[in-house]
């Protein structure tokens, strides 16, 4: 999306007043859902193909409180021509965990890590292909390395990308702060890509 339509696309749809956790819980909601085009977290034009594949799962976790600004499905030897999840050229075949990044408060964080009972900070390559005369290609890897250069960009979008389209004053200023204060950015992995269930996480909490 060009930076001019993508800003004006974003004062539609997130210039919206937030008056709750539960406004923002439901704003992140429809994005997944695709019911809006934009995300301050995003430059994309929408979802990606394969996001469609578990949106209705993602709603429902930021519904709960677990605000998703990046997500994959798990695939298991999927052609590398699928127009879901396909990458790289023909005649190969792809594999990713699934994984999803998140905003979410303390209380959430501490029940997460009680159902996951272990997270481990390791560099997991969560995204690779097959594909003939080549090495294996490892296109996407979690890196706790990168993960904290990152988390400082992502926490400042809260009030530079999505705070600062409201007035100086508006209570909707002072909400989307508090978020960014208080709230932790988390990374989460299932490594079992072939009966991946990793949204189970998410169940009773």
């Amino acid at each position: 999306m060009r930076p001019r339509s993508r800003g004006k696309k974003l004062q539609e749809e997130w210039a919206i007043p937030v008056n709750s956790i539960k406004d923002v819980q439901e704003r992140f909601m429809n994005y997944c859902q695709g019911k809006l085009k934009s995300s301050p977290w995003s430059e994309l034009d929408g979802l990606q193909p394969e996001t469609k594949t578990i949106n209705e799962k993602l709603g429902q976790i930021n519904l709960k409180g677990f605000l998703t600004i990046n997500s994959q499905p798990a695939v298991n030897g999927e052609h590398s021509d699928s127009p879901s999840v396909g990458w790289g050229g023909p005649s190969g075949y792809v594999y990713q965990k699934a994984y999803l990044e998140f905003f979410c408060s303390p209380d959430k964080l501490n029940a997460l890590i009680e159902k996951c009972k272990a997270l481990t900070a390791h560099l997991y390559c969560v995204t690779w292909g097959v594909f003939p005369g080549k090495e294996i290609i490892q296109p996407t890897v979690v890196d706790p390395a990168s993960f904290v250069v990152w988390k400082d960009e992502a926490f400042a979008i809260w009030t530079r990308g999505w705070a600062y389209l409201f007035p100086e004053g508006d209570p909707s200023r002072a909400l989307l702060a508090q978020v960014e204060r208080s709230y932790y950015l988390v990374s989460l992995v299932d490594n079992d890509y072939i009966h991946s269930d990793l949204f189970a996480a998410f169940e009773d909490i």
